[in-house]
């Protein structure tokens, strides 16, 4: 009996192991690599890689610059990774329309929006979304807004969700 108990928690901490590695792994992002980078081009890059997806489910996609020439000091492919994060979420809320706005604000900062008419993320879950390893979803994993989030972060910027109701929900990606 005592040798079975043992055996079980040997499993147990080596299952416990093999997840905190796992996580561990997962959870690192690398430094980004920074170079000049227009939004555009990232955001075209973006559309490509969810064609497929946004066009089997017939949701369109728009992107909207209100300032000309709007230039990133960036990882283009993390921030690309995010973005691509943000529009595949908005697909698996039932998004008929997905508007992605970017601007520079008055204090030089970049604001991108990123804006769905999907099925609002309720409120008592809208703290829980950045939580690594939290899902609303069945088949979801429940760290792309972690991993997102964390990416900004790297980037002195920040990914936060400013409103979602029966109207939209829209995610604000600054870059300081």
């Amino acid at each position: 009996e005592l040798r079975e108990g043992l055996e079980t928690i040997k499993s147990s901490s080596q299952g416990l192991l093999k997840f905190v590695e796992s996580y561990r792994r997962l959870m690192h992002v690398p430094e980004p690599v920074r170079k000049v980078v227009w939004f555009k081009d990232i955001m075209a890059r973006v559309m490509q890689l969810t064609e497929i997806q946004t066009g089997v489910k017939g949701v369109r996609v728009s992107y909207t610059e209100l300032n000309d020439d709007i230039i990133l000091y960036a990882d283009g492919d993390q921030i690309s990774q995010i973005l691509v994060n943000l529009v595949r979420n908005a697909v698996q809320a039932g998004a008929s329309s997905i508007r992605v706005t970017a601007a520079i604000s008055d204090d030089g900062s970049t604001t991108v929006d990123v804006a769905n008419d999907g099925r609002p993320i309720p409120a008592e879950r809208r703290e829980e979304i950045f939580v690594p390893f939290f899902t609303t979803k069945s088949d979801g994993s429940g760290i792309g807004l972690s991993l997102s989030r964390q990416i900004m972060r790297l980037h002195n910027g920040s990914l936060t969700l400013t409103r979602s109701d029966e109207h939209e929900t829209v995610f604000t990606l600054k870059f300081r």
